[in-house]
């Protein structure tokens, strides 16, 4: 999806949240049509829909979708489901989220020279990392409860984009970055994000591309040259 398209998806969503809660304020609308709009339910729903409507994240939003879905049975067909019960299925989401992660990385960078990927992961710890590649692909970037520094400024990047896919939960790396690489962002974040901290010179952009996708769950990450 365009991202005129993404500007018009996002817009009537707008749209609907502010009718809805102004026509509740002043009492017009009944109840239930603002209980519908606000549940947390239909919102992962909507946010799932969303990124797999505009492409930003498949997977994800299929998760997201289920996940709003399945909560949502007790409303539409008077089934109760407790969310205190059944949040570790969070969990296994998130698995089956990293596995399919995990399994595209493989596939794309399985026959690749490993000094030319990176596959960092922290979990309650960190560390640092430099590349030194003259070929840098790209590679992934897990933390949980920690982070990484992963240092790029000695790497090249030959001819494709190199795609780095990063899953943050509680934690985030720290990535630094030559001044003449372009990064491209396509993260989805969930109460998270990535702060762009780079510095540019005049002249210094060029050709070489470095793609950051995947998921921020409550984390963050910094991106510096």
């Amino acid at each position: 999806m365009n991202s005129d398209r993404k500007s018009l998806f996002i817009g009537v969503i707008f749209i609907i949240i502010g009718a809805v809660w102004a026509l509740d304020n002043v009492e017009i609308i009944p109840w239930q049509i603002r209980h519908f709009v606000f549940n947390w339910e239909n919102i992962l729903i909507a946010i799932g829909a969303y990124l797999l409507i505009t492409r930003e994240n498949s997977k994800l939003g299929a998760i997201l979708l289920a996940l709003g879905v399945f909560f949502a049975l007790d409303d539409w067909f008077d089934i109760y489901v407790s969310l205190w019960n059944l949040w570790p299925l969070a969990l296994v989401f998130i698995g089956i989220y990293l596995i399919g992660r995990n399994k595209s990385a493989e596939e794309a960078f399985g026959d690749e020279n490993e000094k030319d990927t990176i596959d960092d992961t922290a979990i309650f710890s960190g560390g640092d990392k430099i590349i030194t590649s003259h070929d840098f692909k790209g590679g992934t970037l897990t933390a949980i409860f920690g982070g990484s520094n992963i240092d790029l400024t000695t790497s090249k990047i030959d001819s494709k984009p190199a795609v780095i896919d990063v899953f943050f939960m509680f934690g985030g790396s720290k990535v630094r970055v030559p001044q003449d690489w372009q990064v491209q962002f396509k993260v989805t974040n969930l109460f998270g994000g990535i702060s762009d901290k780079r510095h540019f010179a005049e002249n210094s952009a060029s050709d070489k591309k470095l793609i950051i996708k995947g998921l921020i769950l409550f984390g963050g990450s910094e991106i510096t040259n």
